[in-house]
């Protein structure tokens, strides 16, 4: 089934052979991702390397493929016990809550699955959608939903991600998640020059009882930092220069993320919620010495 929505949204409906794979991030798990592609359509997403094998022509954030029986699958593929031994990830690649969820449902429907199932489930998410299945997410023994949280600047918001939720949106959603019981953390990623500002963000994180936070440098790898390039060139080009000097010279990214990780240091003690820090070769490309994870407890 293809049809387009919004004039320029691709969708189409697509039956999956397998449900659950590798996650690639630090410390390993499984990956559950119910779309391919991603309605938000964030300028600064890596995910759009999936393009190399995904055959779309559609630019990135202009197409949606729904996974239609991804939760028979996965409910085939529990039978095994080899999940059970790490975090499951929902949306690492996707995510879960943009705006197809609300006619497929097909996250809901992974969390029915996953209800019985003993092992971490981590959702990850930019929309207040999430509250939509927050009767399902209550039932869980270990569970935590973890926002995106960059920047408290709305307007920059609204160019860099597009159509996901407003900074407003996300920080009531997380509210409303702590205040039932569920556990929230923040992803301070990608930490931005000139947009994130680790204190007065941490000072809304306390807040909302956000009980984790992890932060990541930018990843300039592919072509992620174009879509950004083009929205500095419009609406901040006394901005533009800065952030590609930042980025791009090995020095000066160096010096820039070993004061942001000062900041946010500083930050995660005064308002005291532990962090996590993934800054370095990983993301820039030209960073001095090795990607670090940095603990600040």
């Amino acid at each position: 089934m293809h049809k387009k929505f919004n004039s320029y949204m691709t969708i189409r409906e697509i039956q999956c052979k397998t449900s659950i794979g590798n996650c690639g991030f630090p410390g390993g798990g499984w990956s559950i991702n119910p779309y391919v592609g991603c309605e938000h359509a964030c300028e600064y997403c890596y995910a759009r390397f999936m393009k190399r094998f995904t055959n779309h022509e559609e630019p990135w954030g202009e197409f949606v493929d729904i996974r239609v029986n991804i939760a028979e699958v996965l409910e085939k593929e529990l039978k095994s016990n080899k999940y059970k031994n790490s975090n499951i990830y929902i949306g690492t690649v996707t995510d879960p809550y943009q705006q197809s969820e609300e006619k497929y449902k097909l996250t809901r429907k992974i969390l029915e699955k996953l209800i019985d199932y003993s092992t971490k489930i981590s959702i990850l998410t930019k929309s207040d959608l999430v509250l939509r299945d927050l009767d399902l997410i209550k039932k869980f023994k270990n569970i935590d939903v973890n926002f995106t949280f960059n920047t408290l600047n709305e307007n920059f918001r609204k160019h860099v991600e597009p159509n996901s939720s407003t900074v407003e949106e996300r920080l009531n959603a997380m509210k409303k998640l702590s205040s039932e019981g569920v556990k929230v953390i923040a992803m301070i990623g990608p930490y931005w020059p000139f947009f994130t500002d680790p204190d007065k963000i941490f000072k809304e994180l306390k807040k909302a009882e956000v009980s984790y936070v992890f932060s990541e440098s930018f990843n300039t790898t592919g072509s992620n930092f174009l879509g950004v390039e083009e929205v500095l060139k419009k609406y901040y080009p006394d901005k533009l220069n800065g952030m590609k000097e930042t980025f791009f010279d090995r020095d000066l990214f160096y010096d820039f993320y070993t004061k942001a990780e000062a900041r946010l240091r500083k930050a995660s003690k005064k308002y005291e919620i532990p962090i996590t820090i993934y800054f370095g070769v990983g993301h820039a490309g030209k960073f001095k010495g090795e990607k670090q994870k940095i603990d600040a407890r």
